[in-house]
Formats: structure tokens, C-alpha cells, sequence
């Protein structure tokens, strides 16, 4: 049996429709549990030089099932967290418990209207800007960071290249967590401007193995253009390897 989520022509809509319906369901599967989300989002906090936040204000972009933003208020931040998708959101909420954090759902985009004021640390972390929808919105989402970031602020995001020359054959399938249970593979096609990403999720039932499809772009974001992108808004900017083949960027605003 397969089923598969409806495709949609618009970029941000298919990016909800995808999470919201297929990979939102089974993304704490995905990640291998919550508490193993934890110590990775740990691990790239410290290695971004993210220490003690003693009250600071910080926002987690596209913050999923908050793992960032629980490692974040444990370390002493007062924290915002963004994602789009309600099951997610509810995910986040249910294991921040008592923390301080406000988790919100909202785009990215929409950031300056939740801060309540300069933030020390922004972060949008796994390969959450490449799930926007163009050029022109990664742009106005610089806009906003550089607009809430305090003096000696700090944005960190890391996110794929895709800018890079395209796999070939199957180099462009990516078996991404299996158990008895459940497998999920990723297919990458690329396009000009986007990489259509379709997440291929089987399932074992009483009946046999179920298929679930469904797929979404992501832009094929060049990060020296990132970097340039920033750094026009007055920021200092650095580049390095991140987790996982990501690609992380490190913007701070002068004190």
C-alpha cells in the first residue's frame, strides 16, 4: 500500500504540507529521541562558543522539537522558539516543561514580532534555511536577524550545500534511519534553483510493509552568498565544517 501527501505548487506550502502530514509525525523516530537531540544541540552550541546564557534572551528559528531550545534555557538563556508546525510545536512544548521557553508557531520570517526586545543569540540550526522558499525570503529573514540582534550578538546557522555539483545515480539516495519497525530514505532531485527532496517512509502493518511518500524544495542555498548576504547588514562573519556535512555560519554584531 502507498500513500502519499498531495503535492503543492508553492514552496512554503509544500514545506508545511510535507512536515505537518509526513515528517512531523515521526520526526523524534527520526532523530533518535529526544534526549539524543539534546546532546547533539549541546554539542553544537559549545562548538559554535555558545556558553552560560544567566539570563540572556536568545531565539531558536525553525526550533522542530526544541532540542536547541531546551540546551539553550538549560544553559541559562530565556528562550523564543519558531517552527511552522503544530505537531512539532506540541512536541517542543510537552518536553520543555517548566523551562523558559515560549514556544511559537509562526514562519521564520515573522521573527522580529515575537522578540520582545534585542536577542544575544539567534539560532536556526539543522538545514532550516534552506526550507525557505526563495532567495528574496532568506534575504528578508537577514533583515530580521540583523534587526534583533543586540550589540556583541550572535546568529548561528548551519544548513547543506547544495550549491555544489549534484550527486549522481545513487549517490542521490540517502538511507536516513531504519529499525524493524520503519525506514526512511531520501531521494534528492536536483533542479536549477532547488533540490526536490522526497522522503520515502515504509512502515510495517499487520498486512505487510505500507509505503509513505511525499516531497518538498529546498533552495540550493550557495553559503558564500550567505556569508555576503550578512555581513552587508554589519556583521562579522565566519565560516566553518559543521555536524553532519553542514556548512556553519557565525555572524556577530560589533559590541
Amino acid at each position: 500500500m502507498t500513500s502519499t501527501v498531495p503535492e503543492c505548487d508553492d514552496g512554503a506550502t509544500a514545506v508545511r504540507a510535507h512536515y505537518d502530514a509526513h515528517l512531523g509525525p515521526i520526526y523524534l523516530w527520526m532523530v533518535g529521541g529526544f534526549e539524543t537531540a539534546v546532546a547533539a544541540a549541546r554539542a553544537d552550541l559549545a562548538a559554535a562558543g555558545i556558553g552560560s546564557g544567566a539570563g540572556r534572551r536568545a531565539v531558536d528559528l525553525g526550533a522542530g522539537i526544541g532540542a536547541h531550545a531546551v540546551a539553550l534555557a538549560d544553559a541559562g538563556f530565556v528562550v523564543t522558539a519558531i517552527d511552522s508546525c503544530a505537531g512539532l510545536i506540541d512536541v517542543l512544548r510537552d518536553h520543555a516543561g517548566s523551562r523558559a521557553v515560549a514556544a511559537v508557531r509562526d514562519d521564520l520570517v515573522q521573527v522580529r514580532r515575537h522578540c520582545g526586545g534585542p536577542q544575544d543569540v539567534v539560532l536556526c540550526m539543522g538545514d532550516t534555511l534552506t526550507h525557505l522558499a526563495s532567495l528574496p525570503e532568506v534575504e528578508s529573514l537577514v533583515d530580521e536577524v540583523a534587526g534583533v540582534l543586540a550589540p556583541s550578538g550572535v546568529f548561528v546557522a548551519t544548513f547543506r550545500d547544495y550549491s555544489a555539483p549534484m550527486p549522481l545515480g545513487v549517490q542521490r539516495v540517502i538511507p536516513v534511519r531504519q529499525d524493524d519497525d520503519r525506514m526512511l530514505t531520501c531521494v534528492l532531485e536536483y533542479r536549477d534553483t532547488t533540490v526536490i527532496v522526497h522522503d520515502l517512509v515504509h512502515e510495517r502493518t499487520g498486512a505487510g510493509w505500507a509505503l509513505r511518500a511525499s516531497q518538498y524544495p529546498k533552495l540550493r542555498l550557495d553559503p558564500a552568498w550567505v556569508c555576503a548576504a550578512l555581513a552587508s547588514r554589519g556583521l562579522a562573519v565566519s565560516r566553518e565544517a559543521g555536524p553532519a556535512g553542514l556548512v556553519r555560519v557565525v555572524a556577530a554584531r560589533p559590541a
